[in-house]
């Protein structure tokens, strides 16, 4: 998530008014569309965030309309228009959530080591790196009677060693 007022770029007009005659070619900026989540600076023309919630995960891409309106904006100046696409980056900002609250597997009692016990899965609301995951048993049966492997999506847990009786 952006700062208020993280700058995303500098848009420049020209006017070919001759800049010594009045107000003729002093250009001021403005946001026409996207004002909601963006500002501009109306003398350097550089582009801000205006809001710090941005997510990537609910809107992507936002279409922002700058203008430039010669005279420093007054009354009768001339105004030209430019779109700037604004594509926001994924951070990693979302936890992994499985598929399922618990998982239940059973397997034979005469199963050989390497015998798949079951499948689990998850999934990560985030791109790329960000999105990644890896699975890691925490807690339950002591000792390593049984390993996961496993990337992103899916994940299979088998049996390593088999349990003294």
């Amino acid at each position: 998530m952006a700062n208020i007022g993280t700058s995303i770029i500098q848009v420049t007009a020209t006017d070919a008014d001759d800049p010594t005659y009045g107000n003729s070619a002093r250009l001021v900026y403005a946001v026409t569309q996207g004002q909601q989540y963006f500002s501009v600076d109306p003398q350097t023309g550089v582009l801000r965030t205006a809001v710090t919630d941005m997510d990537r995960e609910s809107q992507d891409t936002y279409l922002v309309v700058l203008e430039a309106k010669d005279m420093g904006g007054h009354l009768g100046g001339m105004s030209g228009t430019t779109t700037v696409t604004v594509r926001l980056s994924d951070v990693n900002d979302n936890p992994p959530h499985f598929r399922k609250s618990a998982w239940s597997f059973s397997i034979s009692e005469l199963a050989a080591p390497g015998v798949e016990v079951g499948r689990l899965s998850a999934t990560d609301a985030d791109l790329g790196d960000n999105a990644m995951l890896e699975y890691t048993i925490l807690d339950g049966e002591e000792g390593d009677t049984f390993n996961i492997t496993g990337r992103d999506q899916e994940a299979v847990i088998v049996l390593n060693k088999v349990r003294n009786k």
